[in-house]
């Protein structure tokens, strides 16, 4: 399994160590925020998985996708609280033929995090203190 290790470290601001590094997480609703918040890292993880997966597939297929852009727009719900939707659009700045475009479409659903969000997985979350 891997891992994900995510520290607080004062007021709403969290630190999340992972292999490759460590990036800051805001959650204040203040303006002028100083790191991304939680849902914003989900939708730069979503956006960034849609493109890896799209160039993937257009390097191996001589698909040119230079300057390609992924928009991610979102809005919350209630009941429970949560991201409750989440629309995308990939826009690419040279024509593409309607197979091409189809294929594509295809392709960006498949990725990691588009598929664990419509796949949701199980999550065992424990609670432990210093005397448990």
């Amino acid at each position: 399994m891997a891992r994900t290790t995510v520290l607080w470290k004062e007021g709403m601001h969290f630190c999340t160590h992972v292999e490759s590094g460590e990036l800051m997480c805001d959650e204040s609703s203040e303006i002028g925020k100083a790191y991304p918040s939680a849902p914003e890292l989900l939708m730069a993880s979503l956006g960034s998985c849609i493109g890896s997966v799209l160039v993937y597939f257009s390097t191996r297929h001589d698909i040119d996708l230079e300057g390609m852009r992924i928009d991610l727009d979102w809005k919350m719900a209630e009941r429970p609280h949560r991201i409750g939707e989440i629309r995308v659009a990939v826009g690419v700045p040279r024509a593409l033929r309607k197979e091409q475009i189809s294929t594509l479409a295809r392709v960006a659903h498949s990725c990691l995090i588009h598929n664990t969000l419509t796949h949701p997985p199980q999550i065992d979350l424990k609670l432990s203190s210093a005397d448990s």
